[in-house]
């Protein structure tokens, strides 16, 4: 099985010209074998919508998604956008494409709301982690900030999940002299810990260009269960980086290291409740 990461440029606002990018792509990606796609987070709307936000929602049945949807029956297609739910609140989140149709929703469970981050005043927050299955793979979404926070990992892990695809939106801060941002190098750091430590594979999509001010640091990545970047993007241009997915490396990697068989869940149980409950 082969996956893919795009890291493209997006246009604020306006989800027709981006879908019709994504699309092209996702063309260049059947031809390429691919059997999954990751697209960056808010991949079809742009990333600071601030007042916007309600105006460029969507949701699964929208038929600005059908031809993504017709794509899918060729290919499974993870991207980002503004969700609003039957309730009429608004989310950023993941949309995982296949057989002609939405599949499987991840809604951003962690906002960033500091330094030069405003999520919160413009969308909710998820309030789980789950798990899907495609091609045969447990997999889980992660939509960037929740990327820093030990919930996101821990809960997929102890389900299975043997693929982890996590977008971002990540502006560049503190560029060095191998014409990478600093941050990239975080996100890579985190990235080979995550992999290795879970036994599974890491699949990375970050955005390009400028918006609002902003330049984002692509430097997309994939790395194996070993903890290896086994293929990645450069800083500043669109691209695809492919990865082939070998279920022997999961199992290896899980058999030498058998962190998910001794792991005691029931120990992080008590614990929490202990603490919620003010005793510790």
């Amino acid at each position: 099985m082969k996956v893919a990461v795009v890291q493209i440029n997006t246009v604020l606002g306006n989800l027709e010209k981006n879908i019709e990018k994504i699309c092209q792509f996702v063309e260049k990606c059947i031809e390429k074998g691919v059997s999954i796609c990751l697209f960056p987070e808010l991949s079809i709307t742009g990333y600071y919508l601030q007042d916007i936000t309600p105006e460029i929602a969507i949701k699964p049945e929208d038929e600005r998604l059908s031809p993504l949807k017709k794509l899918s029956r060729h290919i499974g297609i993870i991207v980002g956008g503004i969700e609003e739910s039957e309730e009429h609140i608004l989310y950023n989140s993941a949309f995982f494409i296949e057989d002609g149709e939405v599949k499987h929703i991840h809604r951003k469970v962690y906002l960033p709301t500091y330094g030069m981050f405003d999520e919160a005043r413009f969308v909710g927050a998820g309030n789980r982690f789950e798990t899907f299955t495609t091609c045969g793979f447990k997999s889980t979404i992660l939509i960037c900030e929740d990327c820093w926070h030990f919930s996101s990992i821990y809960i997929p892990f102890l389900k299975g999940t043997k693929l982890i695809f996590a977008q971002s939106a990540s502006p560049g801060r503190g560029y060095r002299e191998n014409h990478m941002f600093g941050n990239s190098k975080v996100w890579k750091n985190m990235g080979e810990f995550y992999s290795r430590l879970t036994g599974s594979y890491f699949i990375y999509a970050n955005r390009v260009g400028v918006e609002d001010g902003f330049v984002f640091s692509g430097n997309s990545f994939i790395c194996d269960p070993y903890g290896n970047i086994v293929n990645e993007g450069s800083t500043f241009e669109e691209e695809i980086i492919t990865a082939d997915i070998e279920p022997s490396l999961i199992r290896s990697a899980r058999i030498n290291l058998p962190l998910l068989r001794d792991e005691k869940p029931w120990i992080i149980e008590k614990e929490l409740k202990a603490f919620l409950e003010g005793k510790k």
